[in-house]
């Protein structure tokens, strides 16, 4: 087996030198970095020469051009935040790998504890593929990779550390929700206030309760009531883009100067 590990950044400094040490076992590690201004592309050039830049134009467009760049059979995709275990590393490698690609289980740590309940505890991704087989859907938030073929599935995990604290966590809601924001926008209707507060208390019922999220402690409840939060903050922006808000705003601003 020939593997091309294949990585997106941006700002990914306080990240990427382990997430490129989780995988410096494969053949090709194929970089695409949207203009770091930090020193990202900097360690990338440590551990591959194929490091490309290109302008950020959403995480479905990226990752598919980031998987063009790739050269050889099997692609694994990992993201800048995730570490590819040493267990995992060794069930890829001793594998036969009869399917055309893999789900691989995620474990999700948040607040220096992995989440097992609250919808965490289950999650797998399509993240190892024959590169011909493969595309991403081309949405600007929660891609997805299709693939023409068979799918089977690895038992070990990637790590997932996507916050390295809570302001760290609301750096990233805002990008993610306006991201969301935009997407609903351009597909749903607007949905009454009513219906969006009910949809934000029931999510954080069903995260906190229904699927045991009490059990993770307090990360599991911030992590409950954050999320529950995120999804209001979504359906309000989507509101404001339909009212057009800042645009009236704006003009009456203008007409009162």
């Amino acid at each position: 087996m020939k593997l091309s590990a294949v990585i997106i950044t941006y700002n990914e400094e306080e990240n990427i030198r382990q997430c490129l040490e989780s995988v410096n076992w494969a053949d090709e590690i194929v970089v695409v970095d949207s203009f770091s201004t930090d020193k990202t592309v900097e360690i990338c050039k440590e551990y591959t020469n194929k490091v490309v830049q290109k302008s950020w134009e959403g995480y479905g467009p990226q990752k598919q051009f980031a998987l063009q760049q790739a050269s050889l059979e099997w692609v694994l995709s990992i993201d800048a935040d995730e570490r590819v275990t040493k267990e995992l590393k060794q069930e890829i490698l001793s594998s036969k790998l009869n399917k055309d690609a893999y789900y691989i289980p995620r474990k999700f740590y948040w607040l220096g504890r992995q989440l097992q309940f609250g919808g965490c505890g289950r999650e797998k991704y399509i993240r190892l593929f024959k590169r011909l087989k493969a595309k991403f859907t081309q949405e600007p938030v929660h891609e997805r990779v299709v693939i023409d073929g068979k799918i089977g599935y690895f038992k070990n995990h990637i790590i997932h550390r996507s916050y390295r604290n809570i302001e760290d966590y609301f750096n990233k809601f805002n990008r993610y929700s306006s991201l969301e924001a935009e997407k609903k926008f351009k597909g749903d209707k607007q949905i009454p206030f009513v219906f969006q507060v009910l949809l934000s208390i029931l999510d954080f019922f069903n995260r906190y309760i229904l699927k045991l999220g009490f059990l993770d402690g307090q990360p599991g409840f911030l992590w409950a009531i954050f999320s529950s939060f995120h999804r209001l903050v979504k359906y309000a922006k989507v509101w404001e883009m339909h009212s057009n808000f800042n645009f009236r705003q704006d003009y009456r601003i203008n007409r009162i100067f």
